[in-house]
């Protein structure tokens, strides 16, 4: 399917009269019709890797984390692999979280993983999507709303992750915006692994190292236009010292060295 005719059966799916009157900001969205068209073109175009041999562990650390926000998500939160070159991330509304190759190959161990899936189910539990679309069709109403949807679903077919819209949206508040977006979802990431008592919240932080060390700051996909990976993990070292009531008892043992497969 063409890119055009992909967005505008998004668009009648989701319902843009609706949208472009959404109030609250989840008025009028179909999430799960969202995430069905999404997991329905990804798979016709051969994106997704149905027998990939990293499931085992993509869903040994998925359920647990998706069992820790069960009552905070309408939908089943879900984990897909899916084709890339360069390690990237994204979820889409309606419950489905995709991750490729590279990104599993350089998560070394649970802890790193489980901080990837649990900042992706921050975005899905916070409603960040669609919050981002309510947002920006006030600025310039439904233009917006095909903006966001082009940028959650085109980009990943072309290699991109997520960054809500800051190619196509205004420049400069939607920068920082976004950038405000990806710390809430690094804060929720935290919380959410440490509720499952099973994994070190400072996984997310050994995992922003490793990706640094490999493409630079700031230079992978999952990491573009989001804030910069020092000030990302200075504000989770700041969270968990802030909070020793849910963080106190996680250590930053350096198991970022270790290696689970």
């Amino acid at each position: 399917m063409q890119r055009n005719a992909f967005i505008s059966s998004l668009i009648a799916t989701v319902g843009l009269t609706e949208l472009a009157h959404a109030a609250p900001a989840l008025a009028g969205l179909d999430e799960a019709a969202i995430g069905r068209e999404v997991f329905s073109q990804l798979r016709e175009d051969g994106e997704v890797l149905f027998d990939s041999g990293f499931y085992e562990h993509l869903n040994e650390i998925g359920s647990v984390i998706a069992d820790a926000t069960r009552s905070r998500y309408p939908y089943p939160i879900r984990y897909y692999i899916v084709r890339g070159d360069s390690a990237n991330a994204f979820a889409v509304p309606g419950g489905n979280i995709y991750v490729n190759e590279p990104l599993l190959r350089l998560a070394k161990n649970k802890d790193e993983l489980a901080g990837v899936l649990a900042h992706e189910t921050g975005h899905m539990v916070l409603h960040h999507v669609a919050q981002r679309m309510a947002a920006l069709q006030k600025k310039s109403a439904a233009a917006s709303v095909v903006s966001v949807l082009a940028q959650i679903v085109l980009g990943p077919l072309v290699g991109a992750a997520i960054d809500y819209g800051s190619q196509y949206a205004v420049a400069g508040t939607d920068a920082a915006q976004s950038r405000h977006i990806e710390a809430q979802a690094d804060e929720e990431g935290a919380r959410i692994m440490a509720a499952t008592g099973q994994f070190n919240p400072w996984g997310m932080v050994w995992f922003f190292q490793t990706m640094t060390e490999t493409y630079g700051a700031g230079q992978n996909y999952w990491l573009r236009d989001h804030p910069v990976d020092e000030a990302r993990i200075a504000d989770l070292e700041h969270q968990f010292r802030a909070n020793p009531d849910v963080f106190g008892k996680f250590k930053d043992t350096k198991q970022k060295d270790v290696a689970y497969w």
